[in-house]
């Protein structure tokens, strides 16, 4: 402290001021001017090393808010254990890494690129363990004319399952992804596969179902040990068509096949094509068997 720079407060400026009485204007003065030059030390430089470690947290936050950047933003990345992610305006890139991880782990990463999403486990056969499966749009509805698609990418991929998913932007409420997980015997596939390519499919292995009456593709899949569905499909001349699932008693043995479908280790729905005269929705309609692994 430099006691000259106290001298702007003199004798005669306290004479004034009765004995022991802080509240004077001189007193007043005087402790202001001391207080003043009793906070200057704080002016020290730390030591180095701590300034150092603010600066490396300092780029760290940096470095988080442009990996972390929403959708809308420029393009972001970010990757754990179970999954590695590279997004754009409308799109997420997705390598699932580790198919055996925690959900939770999956959910951090979709959620670190902006996307209000969460992932489950999704009971699936053999063939599509690891890969990724849906999504479903848990509330509200995607904006008119646009959906999500998923692209698989597995030339070159060295994981689980590599591909590129697209999602419009501004997309209402919470989407659920799933990661396939071997279905219990007896468990519906979230992923119905189609049974001429179902490898380890026993007697019906390769099985081309296509083509052939009812009755031939019942016996066969009935010698399997298979459940059987049956969906009855009403075609359009373009090649479209719709159609739903129908009780066995309501289906000829003369009905032709288009595909088998199995949707669980020990059942198989039988897609058929409606002769053409039986009217378009004539057949009373039944609930299908479908799976629930986002409601879980």
């Amino acid at each position: 402290m430099n006691i000259a720079d106290l001298a702007r407060v003199r004798d005669e400026d306290l004479a004034g001021e009765p004995l022991g009485q802080a509240s004077g204007a001189g007193a007043r003065a005087l402790l202001e001017s001391i207080m003043a030059e009793a906070r200057e030390p704080v002016r020290r430089r730390l030591p180095v090393r701590r300034l150092a470690g603010l600066g490396v947290v300092s780029a760290a936050l940096a470095a988080a808010l442009v990996v972390w950047t929403p959708f809308g933003g420029p393009a972001t990345q970010y990757a754990n254990a179970a999954v590695s992610l590279r997004a754009g305006d409308d799109f997420i890139e997705v390598t699932v890494n580790d198919p055996e991880a925690e959900a939770a782990k999956f959910t951090e990463a979709f959620r670190a690129v902006g996307l209000d999403a969460e992932v489950k486990k999704a009971p699936v056969a053999p063939q599509d363990v690891g890969k990724l499966i849906g999504p479903a749009l848990m509330d509200g509805k995607f904006p008119v004319g646009t959906r999500v698609t998923i692209s698989t990418r597995m030339e070159g991929c060295g994981s689980a399952w590599c591909g590129k998913i697209s999602i419009p932007v501004g997309v209402p409420g919470k989407i659920v992804f799933g990661i396939g997980r071997p279905a219990a015997p007896g468990e519906l596939y979230a992923t119905p596969i189609q049974v001429d390519v179902d490898p380890g499919g026993g007697v019906i292995e390769g099985y081309q179902a296509r083509g052939k009456p009812v009755a031939d593709v019942r016996a066969t899949m009935e010698r399997a040990g298979m459940k059987i569905h049956y969906l009855v499909k009403w075609s359009n001349p373009d090649g479209s068509g719709s159609g739903y699932n129908v009780d066995v008693a309501h289906v000829k043995d003369d009905w032709i096949v288009e595909h088998a479908q199995r949707i669980a280790s020990d059942a198989v729905t039988l897609t058929i094509d409606a002769p053409a005269d039986v009217p378009k929705d004539s057949l009373p309609m039944i609930q299908p068997p479908l799976s629930d692994w986002w409601q879980d």
